[in-house]
């Protein structure tokens, strides 16, 4: 299961199956107030989103599961990692996050309280293609809603004290991100109680971008069989 960023979709991760091998299934979470799901309205909760998805991935928990989720995503991936072992136990395979802070260091924003002008320089400062998609006001009309709302979820989330993962834990992010320094990646150490890695590629926020070194390194952590254990990053 792939969580996007926010304001992202699950479009985000539509050339990672032909990257990935052959026997690894690619599900990526459509979050609600956008594309398929625009008349939904956006969730107001961590919990309204993610229970939805710990629903969602019953059906998968017989098979090797890998969650992964990027900047929002990543504390959406953690968040449902943590309600399916709340209901089953160890379930999850691997947990890997990527361009977030951990959830009990949190970056203070309120960049859902922005006016549109400042939010889409805000949008432009933390990831340059955006600057194609902002510049037609037919699309901002639809996008900026879900955007605000996504940042305002993440502003509201903290879990203090973490509680760790049973799940291996897998911590990616890039060098020259402005919000989240590769020391921040490391502070997910106290949300694993097993085995835990932390890789920095080069790049900022949307580092990922150029995703073959991302899936070169998350594929030797992917489960194979049930219980696995990670190579050491």
């Amino acid at each position: 299961m792939c969580a996007p960023h926010a304001g992202g979709t699950a479009h985000a991760y539509r050339d990672w199956p032909a990257s990935l091998p052959d026997d690894v299934e690619v599900h990526a979470v459509q979050y609600p107030g956008r594309q398929d799901r625009l008349g939904e309205p956006a969730a107001t909760s961590m919990t309204e989103l993610v229970k939805p998805v710990a629903d969602a991935l019953e059906p998968f928990l017989s098979e090797p599961l890998a969650l992964f989720g990027h900047s929002m995503g990543a504390v959406v991936a953690y968040e449902v990692t943590l309600e399916l072992e709340r209901r089953h136990g160890r379930v999850v395979d691997l947990l890997a996050v990527s361009g977030s802070r951990a959830p009990n260091h949190r970056e203070e924003h309120d960049r859902h309280e922005l006016s549109d002008a400042d939010l889409i320089d805000e949008l432009r400062r933390i990831n340059d293609s955006f600057g194609e998609l902002l510049a037609a006001p037919e699309l901002l009309e639809l996008v900026l809603p879900a955007i605000r709302a996504d940042f305002r979820l993440v502003s509201r989330y903290l879990r203090t004290p973490p509680v760790p993962v049973r799940a291996p834990l897998l911590v990616l992010g890039g060098t020259a991100d402005p919000d989240v320094s590769p020391e921040d990646l490391k502070q997910w150490r106290a949300c694993a109680s097993g085995a835990f890695g932390v890789r920095a590629f080069p790049g900022g926020h949307f580092y990922l971008a150029d995703e073959q070194p991302v899936l070169d390194a998350l594929v030797p952590w992917l489960p194979d069989r049930r219980p696995a254990t990670p190579r050491a990053s």
